[in-house]
């Protein structure tokens, strides 16, 4: 079978043979590698906008707790390899809806008619929910960040000698972690479609719930800091409540036909829209102060003092040149005074203080018998 050639028509029955499994698996695993590998080809150019992206959050923490941080790579080919994995979760990001369709069509012949169906509102749905997930993880990790570099300024004269690779890996990791719990919804909803879950058996068990979504918090968020934590388990709850409305608005009715209230669907599928919406109103306010330099680096050390600063390239040659003028007139004076106050101190004795030679007169000849006498004898 061609990768990109004529597809078969796939069984109503849900019935495939194991060679024709193997052979579906094989393609779309092939297309997902050649989908995913022309991902990174189109951002690996792209490769400093999208690094100083995921690395603002950490420099803001950086910059407002005064904590002086340098990037460090271990060897020379690090940072190809940290360009490489940048590329990749970038790559990974834009092709995500093509792996996804993949997926889906691997899984779709097994299935039968009426278990596709959900899928149909499922599908947007997951992915509205997972765009908010992300959103809402790198808006969380300026607040993460905050709380951990606070405890750096505590011990004094401590620097950061933060591993790159290190760092992006576990930026992606908590945003992908968000990503992946905001999928509680669609989870919940499947299990209530095959006859798991009821709206009423989740109203009564809420209580248990939620001391599991604050567990799995805690197992999901990879830099185990409690911040994060609470900013994960308060949307799941959210979304849990959520999960609720939603299982209530599709699950059968008594007479076993399909409750589908219009507008209820309709305010259930708009919730992950307006999720997003606040998540991405919340990233713009955290990023309207623009940082002085990108990238995490060392912070510049504040300038001496002066009384009267001259910042480059503002003024004119005439006016630099007024200004050292007075700073020169001013230190004269300071000086003066400093040598007047000497002298007040450390007075100098009058038997030290030398007599001044008697000028001779204009039009006296010198005496060379007696030099102090003019030659006439007077």
């Amino acid at each position: 079978m061609a990768l990109f050639g004529k597809k078969k028509p796939l069984p109503t029955d849900g019935q495939m043979e194991l060679v024709e499994h193997l052979a579906e698996l094989r393609n779309r695993i092939f297309r997902a590698i050649l989908y995913l590998v022309g991902g990174m080809v189109l951002t690996y150019n792209f490769f400093k906008p999208l690094y100083n992206l995921i690395n603002e959050p950490l420099q803001r923490a950086l910059l407002k707790a005064d904590v002086i941080g340098v990037i460090k790579l271990d060897s020379v080919q690090d940072a190809f390899f940290l360009k490489l994995q940048v590329s990749f979760f970038a790559g990974l990001a834009i092709t995500l809806p093509m792996l996804v369709m993949e997926l889906w069509g691997f899984i779709k012949p097994a299935l039968t008619a009426k278990e596709r169906e959900p899928v149909k509102f499922l599908a947007p749905f997951s992915v509205l929910l997972f765009l908010a997930g992300i959103g809402t993880g790198y808006a969380v990790l300026p607040l993460a960040f905050d709380w951990m570099v606070g405890y750096i300024s505590e011990i004094p004269k401590a620097e950061l000698l933060q591993d790159a690779a290190k760092y992006l890996l576990l930026a992606m990791k908590i945003i992908l972690a968000f990503g992946i719990a905001f999928q509680l919804p669609v989870i919940l909803l499947f299990l209530a479609r095959v006859g798991i879950l009821t709206s009423t058996l989740m109203t009564t068990y809420w209580r248990h719930a939620v001391v599991v979504i604050a567990a799995l918090s805690a197992i999901f968020v990879p830099s185990n800091d409690p911040v994060t934590m609470i900013m994960m388990a308060i949307p799941m709850a959210g979304l849990y409540v959520l999960s609720i409305s939603l299982v209530k608005a599709f699950e059968p009715r008594a007479d076993g036909k399909q409750n589908k209230p219009l507008l209820t669907m309709i305010l259930v599928s708009l919730a992950p829209a307006v999720m997003l919406g606040g998540v991405s109103y919340w990233i713009t306010r955290q990023r309207a102060e623009p940082i002085k330099k990108p990238g995490m680096t060392a912070p510049t050390p504040a300038p001496t003092p002066s009384p009267t600063p001259v910042p480059e390239g503002t003024l004119t040659v005439e006016k630099r040149l007024a200004v050292l003028e007075e700073k020169v007139e001013k230190q004269a004076e300071e000086l003066k005074a400093l040598r007047t106050v000497l002298e007040q101190k450390n007075p100098t004795p009058a038997s030290l203080q030398a007599t001044p030679a008697p000028t001779p007169e204009p039009n006296a000849t010198p005496n060379p018998i007696n030099p102090n006498m003019p030659q006439d004898g007077r």
